[in-house]
């Protein structure tokens, strides 16, 4: 039987291929709908589908902060920081500023574009809230853009991201506000 005249359209992507075709020449994906007993990769329809298992697999694999924030970062889950201050800079190393600072360089925060001073967390209210600090490339909060100078809400288990650099942050409750 000669095969070159008839086609497989894959179940993916709906594109056509060879009628003898295992695997999608566009997609990569299987021909067949059929189980093979062999673990393959889950596709994933929204990123941030992959970022909530992301999040979930590194909260319950670190230990959560009695008091104040861990960071980790959200790619591979490495712990960058724990931190138990009320008020703390996320940004990279700046020898002038006397804040307290999580500093992101080694984590290759310039080139993903981290201001030097781009968020401020702080406990407000009894809770934690993050603010853009008029940083260049801009704050998001569980994929939302954050408009710079204005505080949000920060609850745990988020996804900060400061320019192209993605945490985590976990806690379990805020540090007890200063006392002026």
């Amino acid at each position: 039987m000669d095969t070159k005249s008839y086609q497989k359209f894959c179940p993916v992507c709906h594109l056509s291929n060879d009628a003898n075709a295992v695997v999608c020449q566009h997609c990569k994906s299987p021909m067949s709908s059929e189980v093979s007993g062999i673990p393959t990769t889950r596709r994933v329809d929204m990123a941030s589908e992959l970022a909530d298992e992301l999040v979930e697999n590194i909260s319950s694999n670190n230990a959560v902060p009695e008091e104040g924030l861990a960071f980790y970062l959200l790619n591979n889950g490495r712990t960058i920081d724990v931190s138990k201050y009320p008020e703390i800079v996320l940004g990279r190393v700046d020898d002038q500023s006397h804040e307290h600072t999580i500093d992101l360089t080694e984590f290759d925060a310039f080139t993903l574009g981290v201001s030097r001073r781009h968020a401020l967390i702080r406990v407000s209210d009894g809770k934690y809230t993050i603010m853009d600090i008029n940083s260049s490339n801009g704050t998001w909060l569980n994929g939302n853009r954050l408009l710079p100078n204005k505080q949000h809400d920060l609850p745990t288990k988020s996804v900060i991201q400061l320019g192209r650099l993605k945490l985590v942050v976990i806690y379990s409750r805020p540090p007890a506000p200063i006392q002026e």
